[in-house]
């Protein structure tokens, strides 16, 4: 009887496997689960935390694992589904806020009823998905009645590409529309303090443009709000400054370029989505400048933006990546670098994406040969 042979490919040297490892999308972590049960010596390489920094800086930007509806109902976009955090025991329901760097941002529902006593104040929550961990973030002013709020990583060194606990800020923002200026205020989890940010003056405010649970996007040292404008909040001179945006348009998206600057995502029809990037000028002088326009009907599946009852509407934005979130009767991730189109989910108005790399623990395997 011939002997069985061996697979060649299991034979492969360690940085050859390594290469191999390394092009396994990191939005599906259960190929990094399969992979670890092919052999104890893959199970060792994938368990290396050597390997698991070069892993994440090979694909740069964190893959998004899933989506944070306003009323923190997660929707999974992979198979891998984060734990769901405990509510307080006063209140039965939550807002999400935002969600970046492996952190969630999430208020009580309350809040925008204003169900409070007076003068009582309210709680902002930090939590991690994946391990349930919490943190309890006191509001910075009682009167708050609706409010925006972004909240980043401040670990020194970090990358953020792989965020795993560790100090974290939170900004807050809330515009006085009776006298048109716009407060903020930066919080430490490490002085476990509220600093105050410089106001800005907000000409453009109208009666009906409610500053409340607004998405940012974070570039550079600043976090920026779309709200009747662009709010920046300068997180090293804790200053609040505002200018205009590209367009007026519905339902614009705030988003980082291709550059990495601060850039601007909006459907200025039912199928074009223009995309604006923040520039300077020959004499100095900072401006928008159009990108290019996108037809999303050559991208979203034949006949979904010729549905009457169906609105479009950009529900979100991946951060650091060209990954966006449309939203008709389905909602579908479309990647605009590689024209990449998948139904994630139904449709919302409004989605915080969960990006972070997940990659499960491994108990490293035997040092022996062989297996």
């Amino acid at each position: 009887m011939d002997e069985p042979v061996e697979d060649g490919f299991l034979r492969l040297s360690d940085n050859l496997v390594e290469e191999v490892l390394f092009r396994l999308p990191p939005d599906e972590p259960a190929c990094l689960v399969r992979a670890s049960a092919v052999r104890k010596r893959w199970r060792r390489i994938l368990a290396d935390a050597g390997f698991r920094r070069r892993y994440r800086e090979f694909h740069g930007a964190p893959p998004v694992l899933g989506l944070f509806q306003e009323d923190t109902s997660f929707v999974a976009t992979t198979a891998h589904l984060p734990a769901r955090p405990d509510r307080p025991r006063r209140w039965t329901a939550m807002m999400a806020v935002d969600c970046r760097h492996g952190r969630a941002l999430i208020t009580p529902f309350n809040q925008y009823f204003r169900d409070f006593g007076e003068g009582e104040s309210f709680d902002l929550t930090v939590f991690d998905p994946l391990t349930g961990h919490q943190h309890r973030v006191p509001s910075p002013d009682n009167d708050v009645l609706w409010f925006s709020a972004a909240v980043l990583c401040a670990t020194q060194g970090c990358d953020h590409h792989g965020c795993q606990g560790g100090q974290f800020r939170v900004a807050f923002v809330t515009t006085d529309q009776q006298n048109r200026i716009t407060s903020g205020w930066l919080y430490s989890s490490e002085t476990r303090m509220w600093s105050k940010l410089s106001s800005a003056h907000h000409p453009n405010v109208t009666k009906y443009a409610f500053n409340r649970y607004v998405p940012s996007v974070l570039v550079g040292d600043a976090i920026y709000f779309n709200i009747d404008g662009v709010m920046k909040c300068d997180l090293g001179t804790l200053s609040l400054s505002m200018f205009e945006r590209p367009t007026d348009v519905k339902g614009g998206r705030l988003m980082i370029a291709e550059d990495g600057g601060l850039g601007f995502a909006a459907l200025v029809d039912v199928t074009d989505l223009t995309l604006w990037s923040m520039e300077t000028g020959l004499h100095g002088a900072m401006g928008w400048a159009k990108l290019r326009v996108i037809d999303l009907d050559t991208l979203l599946p034949d006949g979904v933006l010729s549905i009457p009852t169906a609105d479009c509407v950009i529900s979100g934005i991946a951060e650091g990546s060209q990954v966006i979130f449309v939203s008709t009767f389905a909602c579908y991730m479309v990647d605009l670098k590689s024209g990449r189109v998948r139904k994630v989910s139904s449709p919302a108005r409004k989605f915080f994406p969960y990006m972070r790399f997940y990659m499960p623990a491994m108990e490293a395997a035997s040092t022996g040969k062989g297996q």
